[in-house]
């Protein structure tokens, strides 16, 4: 783990904000259809907890799935002596996303949104309203993890080069630690508010910065730059 561990953190907790104003409506959709009105704010803080462990979970596995990935190319490209390419590729990809999410060009996650994946978490969505009434805010929250966003992407890009599947899960879990506060924010704070913080383009630099320490991992691979203990 390499210390741009710290900015994918940092860019979590600010990127967080603006993801409110995509899953802002669906996370207070959830928490409505199975907190009524006359629910104790105990009761409604435990329905957030157990939404946002699925949530989490999904993170996790995400992070477990590219985990895995990584680590079988970088054993494919060691074999030819070019285990520097993937850092550079996960760095580009990074890169391309913080980039996004500064507004130099359109957010590349829409892509899979055009591919139907919102069909997809709607159609889940109805089903998992048949499910059991503990087990139905964890679900929700789980499918809510799938939703396109540069930000989840971004962070698996770096989930890619943890080493291990373990190491990748353990990268994106403490991606999803770091969106919590903004998640819980949500019933205490008005989304006007958080829209108004504009961390979006920090996030956005912070993730742009992470993809360049890890395409100069990448070079450092090859010998082009010194190795230190940033990349």
């Amino acid at each position: 783990m390499g210390g741009d561990l710290v900015l994918l953190f940092a860019a979590s907790v600010l990127g967080s904000a603006h993801c409110l104003a995509m899953c802002g409506p669906y996370v207070a959709m959830c928490t409505a259809q199975f907190a009524p009105r006359g629910a104790t704010p105990a009761a409604r803080c435990g329905l957030r907890v157990l939404f946002n462990l699925g949530r989490i979970a999904t993170y996790s596995l995400i992070g477990l799935l590219v985990g895995a990935f990584g680590q079988i190319a970088q054993a494919a490209a060691s074999r030819f002596g070019v285990t520097g390419i993937v850092a550079i590729a996960a760095g580009g990809a990074a890169l391309i996303f913080g980039s996004s999410m500064m507004g130099w060009f359109s957010d590349p996650a829409r892509v899979v949104t055009m591919a139907g994946m919102g069909r997809w978490l709607i159609a889940g969505r109805m089903h998992l309203n048949q499910a059991p009434p503990v087990a139905a805010p964890v679900l929700l929250g789980a499918l809510q993890g799938w939703l396109p966003c540069a930000l989840v992407y971004a962070a698996a890009s770096r989930a890619s080069l943890a080493g291990t599947p373990l190491m990748g899960a353990f990268t994106m879990l403490v991606f999803g630690l770091g969106t919590l506060p903004a998640v819980f924010a949500l019933t205490l704070v008005p989304q006007r508010l958080l829209r108004r913080l504009r961390t979006q383009r920090l996030a956005g630099v912070l993730l742009a910065g992470q993809g360049v320490l890890l395409i100069l991992r990448g070079l450092a691979n090859f010998g082009l730059v010194p190795p230190t203990e940033w990349w």
